[in-house]
């Protein structure tokens, strides 16, 4: 019968869908015994067109790519980054480090890792930041593990130092309010304080308490 037939041929589309087979349709119907050929009476099964052994291929570059950051996780874990959040945590500095060496018109597949992290968590630790604060701050803005510290952070304390805050006085805004990390001093930051002090009316004080409390 055909219901039958084409079960069958169901049946067998899907053996070599899973064994990685090429695409093809295969039509089923009843044998005419006069002719020897087929009536087109019957049901066409397509199989879906995927290429061989795709999720495998997949899998094993997840597993590969895991595998080569374990020291990346490894490290994080180290300086206060919970490890459930460890993944999450890279995926967004290693994105921000790929835009801004695509801005910079370098290749954006340089290199990302412990040595970039290290040069950023040592800086601000020289500037005070407490180890056991580290892990905080960075689960909350990702993005600084990628930033330079000579394009970036360095000049970012500089300008606040302009402002009038003092290194203890920087790195307790940073503790309270991490995306002040997100400013940079070469561009927002200046024009906000810029059009707060002569457009809105507002002091140097009142300019640095706004960037402060609601950033």
């Amino acid at each position: 019968a055909v219901p039958g037939a084409a079960a069958r041929a169901l049946a067998s589309s899907r053996s070599r869908y899973s064994s990685g087979g090429h695409a093809a349709s295969t039509f089923v119907g009843t044998q005419n015994k006069k002719s020897g050929g087929c009536d087109r009476v019957g049901v066409v099964v397509t199989e879906a067109r995927v290429r061989p052994g795709r999720q495998g291929v997949q899998r094993i570059y997840r597993m590969t790519t895991e595998k080569s950051k374990i020291n990346v996780y490894e490290y994080l874990e180290s300086i206060g980054v919970p490890r459930v959040n460890a993944l999450q945590v890279y995926s967004k500095a290693s994105e921000w480090f790929e835009y801004e060496q695509v801005r910079g018109g370098r290749p954006a597949n340089a290199e990302f890792g412990v040595d970039e992290m290290e040069a950023v968590v040592g800086f601000l630790q020289d500037k005070g930041v407490d180890a056991k604060t580290i892990g905080s701050l960075i689960c909350s803005h990702p993005p600084v593990l990628s930033y330079s510290v000579e394009a970036r952070l360095d000049p970012l304390f500089g300008y606040l130092g302009e402002l009038g805050m003092d290194t203890i006085a920087i790195v307790g805004a940073l503790t309270r309010r991490p995306n002040i990390l997100g400013l940079d001093p070469n561009a927002n930051i200046r024009k906000m304080v810029e059009y707060l002090t002569t457009q809105a009316g507002k002091t140097k004080e009142e300019a640095i308490g706004y960037l402060l409390t609601t950033l």
